[in-house]
């Protein structure tokens, strides 16, 4: 993934895609600074996710994916980003 991907700026086009339809759900634009609170939370989510499937946790890391992870994706409008921090 390249640099770009991770810049505010990135963000809020991606955000103007994702959300490119009003509807319920449709989260707020973050502030600079909660974007950047959001991805490094999100890199720290993607590392135990990851860790969580070495160890053989597959259900657990599932439910981990779709609680934590896809709604936390979601907010940085991130489709499937689980190879962004690699």
């Amino acid at each position: 993934m390249t640099r770009e991907f991770f810049t505010y700026e990135a963000y809020i086009d991606r955000y103007k895609t994702f959300w490119s339809e009003e509807g319920d759900g449709r989260p707020e634009i973050m502030s600079r600074e909660g974007f950047q609170q959001s991805m490094h939370l999100l890199q720290d989510c993607y590392e135990t996710y990851r860790n969580m499937i070495q160890l053989g946790q597959e259900q657990e890391a599932s439910r981990y994916y779709l609680n934590i992870i896809n709604p936390l994706e979601n907010e940085l409008a991130i489709a499937d980003g689980t190879d962004n921090f690699l």
